[in-house]
């Protein structure tokens, strides 16, 4: 009986701080994350596309009617995973919808080689690279100013 109250109370806690971490902004169509200060689309759009066409794609986007979005970088975008969480790899309790279990460019090209970049897989939550010329899906993030 002690072990399932413990398990019980541990779970109300973690999903609780989730919801502490996020808030809905931009008339419930972003999500602000306070750990970080940026503004992340509560739903990804279905885009499927080369790391060359994500930031063109972004940056037309008026998600909650807000206009400067871009690529996040992969230190941005892994900062939404949750190491424990997989299928997506994200906090428990968030608020996102529809988040696919998928790959996600970031802005961030290889060191190493110019033909590839950074990606995220919210089915794993790991980061690694891939060729700039495979199609992946894109999450964009805005920075907070102007979000309420």
């Amino acid at each position: 009986m002690r072990v399932w109250f413990l398990v019980m109370v541990a779970t109300v806690i973690w999903s609780s701080a989730g919801a502490e971490r996020f808030t809905l902004v931009l008339n419930g169509e972003a999500v602000l994350d306070a750990r970080t200060t940026l503004v992340w689309e509560r739903e990804p759009a279905a885009f499927h596309g080369t790391w060359m066409e994500a930031a063109p794609y972004c940056a037309q986007q008026r998600t909650g009617g807000a206009s400067g979005w871009r690529v996040p970088t992969v230190e941005e975008l892994k900062s939404l995973v949750e190491p424990e969480q997989h299928d997506p790899a994200l906090p428990a309790g968030h608020p996102f919808q529809n988040i696919k279990s998928a790959i996600y460019w970031t802005a961030t090209p290889s060191e190493r080689d110019d033909i590839v970049a950074w990606h995220v897989s919210f089915l794993s939550g790991e980061a690694v690279t891939d060729q700039k010329s495979q199609t992946r899906r894109v999450w964009c993030v805005r920075d907070e100013r102007g979000t309420r």
